[in-house]
């Protein structure tokens, strides 16, 4: 009898151990996202996102200027011995691409804006997925000499 009961409460132990831990490592159902049927999915197409990289050296950018679509990435690389910090134009707001805005460096926005916030060394690299349709100036905030333009079609 004691025996029986010793191993109903281990295997209810074990139970309540094992259930805590699945739903524990499981998200909420409200945060599932359905996926969609291969009907849905042919139906709606993804479009394709290129990446287009610009290189910073000691001299500035290059390409100076660049032709994407709407919604591709442009990269931005520093190759040089210089700090890059890339930003939308005008010098010193960084206001002219749509939403961005120095004043908005250092703030829990979840808007992305036109501006790296901070400067990047040899080899590192900031990216931006230009959305807006038009043709944006940009200039590194160290050194605003240094300026190219992004045509977004």
């Amino acid at each position: 009898m004691l025996t029986t009961i010793v191993v109903i409460l281990i295997g209810i132990t074990v139970f309540v151990f094992v259930k805590d831990t699945k739903d524990a490592s499981r998200p909420p159902l409200a945060t599932l996202t359905p996926t969609p049927t291969t009907e849905e999915a042919s139906t709606t197409p993804t479009p394709a996102v290129s990446k287009t990289t610009v290189t910073y050296s000691d001299s500035g950018y290059n390409p100076t200027t660049v032709t994407i679509k709407s919604g591709d990435i442009v990269v931005f690389k520093n190759s040089g011995s210089k700090i890059m910090w890339t930003a939308s134009a005008a010098h010193p707001t960084h206001n002219i691409y749509p939403g961005s805005g120095i004043e908005m460096c250092g703030t829990n926005t979840l808007v992305e804006f036109f501006d790296a916030c901070r400067g990047y060394g040899l080899g590192e690299s900031w990216e931006f997925r230009f959305d807006k349709r038009g043709t944006w100036k940009y200039h590194n905030h160290l050194q605003p000499s240094h300026a190219g333009t992004i045509i977004v079609e």
